[in-house]
């Protein structure tokens, strides 16, 4: 079946709302989740991405208090927390609320005062699933806020911040990517990232013969809690070893070359992310002139080194991406691979249009029968970044 896509719109937000608060808010904002198309565990090594904003959103209505104090709801049907401005900008309980905290401790970091507020949050962004609900949170609540406040905070900037309460408050060592495309998606377009120095070109997906087609694996594993952070210092080591300041700096021969010094682990670990790089350059200009064969070699190449190299796929993730190789349609799948940080979560796929429904049951059929696990899909073109929805 499909994800559920719920609609979210002024018309539903104003009414939550004021049902909540007693008035209507100044400033609604909203960013997006994201599926990166390719580019894994490559961020953080100064190196090359490649995702789009998806069309699912959070969104983030607020005003200012007229209590004195900060009244937020993380979600419809939660219950009001209430703080005291000098509590706002430390990290708390109820957990949800330090993605609040974080962003509101950096913009006072850059000189930005944010008044008492009464906030809502809603969301259509499926949570635990690969896609950057935690980044749409961060975006949309700086969004918001800078709006409210006037304040002449530019995108990439709001990313940055949002990175940093990831970083801070949430105690997740993540790169740049999820919150960059957030704040900065174009509808009809992907983003290649250079994660250097964050210069960025978007790249048109407006073709109407190929559809981007997300499959849940509907699990997520413990081990993800430490393995990201692993992963990350094992690629810190081979930069010693290597004597690079990043993984960007690398190149297939210095590996070859040091490989018994790198030793097994960070020689692989170092080897996806120098092919990967490859990859995403590979995967644009295959997108840029329409070769949708040679995007959908990069895709699978991908994976293959997620699994094998990086080893942070998982044996359902790997089911579902093995499937599209052989259900009756995969003639109508260009490529498939686990997108996110691994260990469970999405796959995503580059599909025929006028197939892509059949290939999306003749998928949830297979994994059905081979895991026993039911799951869910979206079929989404590229979306919007960051924007107001709503000002008063």
């Amino acid at each position: 079946m499909d994800l559920e896509q719920r609609s979210i719109g002024v018309d539903s937000l104003l009414p939550h709302y004021e049902r909540y608060f007693g008035h209507r808010p100044a400033i609604i904002a909203t960013a997006p989740g994201r599926v990166n198309l390719i580019g894994e565990h490559t961020d953080y090594n100064n190196g090359f991405v490649l995702p789009m904003a998806l069309e699912m959103i959070n969104a983030v209505s607020v005003a200012p208090s007229p209590t004195g104090k900060h009244r937020w709801v993380g979600s419809l049907g939660d219950s009001i927390i209430e703080l005291r401005p000098e509590e706002a900008s430390q990290p708390g309980d109820p957990f949800w609320s330090n993605y609040v905290r974080g962003v509101i401790c950096m913009l006072e970091r850059r000189g930005v005062k944010v008044p008492p507020v009464d906030m809502l949050v809603d969301s259509n962004v499926p949570r635990g699933g690969g896609l950057s609900s935690s980044a749409a949170f961060e975006v949309s609540v700086c969004t918001a806020l800078t709006a409210l406040c006037g304040a002449d905070v530019p995108p990439t900037e709001c990313a940055l911040i949002g990175q940093q309460t990831e970083h801070e408050f949430v105690h997740v060592p993540c790169g740049i990517m999820d919150q960059f495309i957030s704040a900065n998606g174009k509808k009809g377009h992907a983003l290649m990232l250079d994660c250097k120095d964050l210069s960025y070109r978007y790249i048109p997906m407006t073709d109407p013969n190929v559809s981007v087609l997300i499959i849940d694996s509907a699990v997520k594993h413990s081990l993800a809690d430490g393995g990201y952070a692993a992963r990350r210092k094992n690629c810190e080591d081979a930069c010693s070893v290597l004597g690079v300041e990043s993984l960007r700096e690398a190149t297939l021969g210095m590996l070859e070359a040091n490989k018994t010094k790198l030793g097994d682990l960070c020689y692989r670990r170092a080897r996806h992310v120098v092919g990967e790089n490859l990859r995403v350059a590979n995967f644009a200009k295959a997108l840029e002139g329409g070769d949708w064969e040679a995007a959908g070699i990069a895709m699978r190449g991908s994976h293959a080194s997620l699994r094998d190299d990086f080893e942070v796929s998982c044996a359902e993730v790997d089911t579902l991406v093995g499937l599209s190789y052989t259900i009756p349609s995969a003639e109508s799948v260009y490529g498939a691979r686990m997108t996110g940080g691994g260990f469970g979560g999405c796959i995503v796929a580059l599909v025929k249009s006028n197939s892509v429904e059949q290939v999306a049951r003749e998928m949830l059929e297979g994994y059905r029968e081979a895991l026993g696990i039911e799951t869910t899909y979206i079929v989404t073109r590229p979306g919007q970044g960051a924007h107001l929805l709503f000002q008063e």
